[in-house]
C-alpha cells in the first residue's frame, strides 16, 4: 500500500469522504444553509484523524530511507520498543498515560537522534566500504618508502616523502572512521538494552495508580536521557570526520 501523508489519508478516509459528499448534497440542494456547517464538521474530522498518533508514527516508519546493513537491524529493534510502548498505552487511563507522557516523548526524541545518526554514519560507512576496497595503503607506503631509499635526487625524495605522509594520514583517518562506525554499531545495541529496561519498567507499571508510579518515572527519564547524551557524543565526533 502507498505510504500516504496522514493528513491525505484523513481527507481520503471513508467518513470524511462520506461528509464532504453530504456537504456538497446540501449546497447543491435547498438547504444550502448546511453547506458551511457540513465544511465546518468535515474540517474538524480531518484534523482528528490527521492528528492520529498511531498513523503519524506508522507514516513516519514507513517514509524513513534504508540504513546500512549494520546499523538496521539494531534501530528496528530501537523503533520496535518504541511502538511496544505506544501500543502498551492504549486503553490505560488517562491519567496513567499522563504520567507516562514524558518517558513517551523523550523515547520519541531518543529514536528520531538515533534515526538521523543512522542515516548519517550510514552514508560514511558507504562510502568508507568503498574506498577501503580501492585502496591498499600498506602497499602504497611500501612503495614509497622504497622510492625515497632510490630517490634519485633530493628534490624527487621530498615528493615522495610528502606523498608518505599523506598516504599515512589517510590509513590512519580510515582506520579512525572504522572505529567510530564500530563504536556506534555497538552503542545502538547498548541503547536498545537500555531502551528495553525501559519498556520492562512501564510495562510493570501498568494497573498502578497514578499516584504511586509518580517517583518510578525520573529513574526511567535517567537512562534515556543518558543514552541521548551518549548519542550526543556522536554527533560531535561525526562533525570532525570527513571521507572524501
Amino acid at each position: 500500500m502507498t505510504n500516504r501523508p496522514p493528513l491525505l489519508t484523513s481527507i481520503l478516509h471513508p467518513l470524511n469522504l462520506a461528509m464532504a459528499a453530504l456537504t456538497v448534497g446540501a449546497g447543491l440542494c435547498s438547504a444550502w444553509w448546511l453547506a458551511p456547517l457540513g465544511f465546518v464538521f468535515w474540517l474538524i474530522m480531518v484534523a482528528i484523524v490527521a492528528r492520529d498518533p498511531g498513523l503519524q508514527m506508522t507514516f513516519t516508519r514507513e517514509s524513513r530511507q534504508p540504513l546500512s546493513q549494520r546499523f538496521q537491524d539494531r534501530f528496528d529493534r530501537l523503533d520496535r520498543a518504541r511502538i511496544s510502548i505506544f501500543n502498551s498505552l492504549q486503553g490505560v487511563d488517562p491519567s496513567f498515560r499522563k504520567v507516562i507522557e514524558p518517558v513517551q516523548t523523550t523515547l520519541d526524541e531518543l529514536v528520531q537522534h538515533a534515526y538521523q545518526l543512522s542515516i548519517n554514519l550510514s552514508a560514511v560507512d558507504n562510502n568508507f566500504s568503498v574506498q577501503n576496497l580501492s585502496n591498499n595503503f600498506d602497499d602504497e607506503i611500501d612503495k614509497m618508502q622504497k622510492n625515497i631509499l632510490s630517490a634519485a635526487d633530493e628534490s624527487a625524495k621530498k615528493e615522495y616523502e610528502q606523498t608518505l605522509k599523506s598516504i599515512q594520514a589517510r590509513k590512519l583517518q580510515m582506520k579512525n572512521i572504522a572505529t567510530l562506525l564500530s563504536r556506534f554499531e555497538a552503542q545502538l545495541s547498548g541503547t536498545n538494552n537500555a531502551v528495553d529496561s525501559v519498556v520492562t519498567g512501564i510495562v510493570g507499571l501498568k494497573g498502578r495508580d497514578a499516584k504511586q508510579i509518580e517517583g518510578k518515572i525520573p529513574p526511567l527519564l535517567k537512562i534515556l536521557q543518558t543514552e541521548q547524551t551518549e548519542l550526543t557524543q556522536f554527533d560531535t565526533e561525526l562533525e570532525k570526520t570527513s571521507l572524501v
